[in-house]
């Protein structure tokens, strides 16, 4: 037992060392070009509930800004498939697959950064109308909070070659 403990000492040590001998540091560190976005960033609001979901998340992230220098926009797209068929031939789950293309311009109306994040979720369908909409709204929510999530992480990845 103690030897296992000793290996995996060892180990986060070997580990530690060699991601900070290759330049590695967190993301969201003070004084890092993520942490200076904090209250940077404006974002356009949308205009569907998912939309105001996918702001709402970035707003959490980002921080309330009324002198923002950089500005965020995005677009929002969901696609509903067919997961899975009864033996009566009725769809009892659909995939929801998600896609924001998004772009963040400087002060000057620069586009600075710009990519695309993609992710998916599903739901369960029933013969009751009110629950199946239910789950499909739950659904389209997670889905939202999914990619406003990967935008702020590719923006905190990236932000250290375009932040000024």
């Amino acid at each position: 037992m103690l030897l296992y403990s000793r290996r995996n000492l060892i180990l986060a040590a070997v580990s530690g060392l060699a991601l900070s001998a290759c330049g590695f540091e967190p993301v969201y560190k003070e004084g890092s070009a993520t942490a200076s976005l904090k209250g940077q960033v404006e974002i356009v609001a949308g205009k569907s509930r998912e939309e105001f979901d996918l702001r709402e998340r970035l707003l959490e992230r980002f921080g309330f800004s009324e002198t923002a220098k950089y500005r965020l926009t995005y677009t929002y797209d969901v696609e509903s498939s067919g997961l899975a068929v009864s033996n009566t031939a009725e769809i009892t789950r659909y995939n929801l697959s998600g896609v924001s293309k998004f772009k963040i311009y400087d002060v000057n109306g620069t586009l600075v950064y710009q990519s695309v994040v993609t992710a998916s979720t599903a739901y369960s369908a029933t013969s009751e109308t009110y629950p199946t909409r239910v789950a499909e709204q739950d659904a389209r929510s997670r889905l939202a909070l999914a990619l406003a999530d990967q935008i702020v992480s590719r923006i905190g990845v990236t932000a250290g070659s375009w932040v000024k």
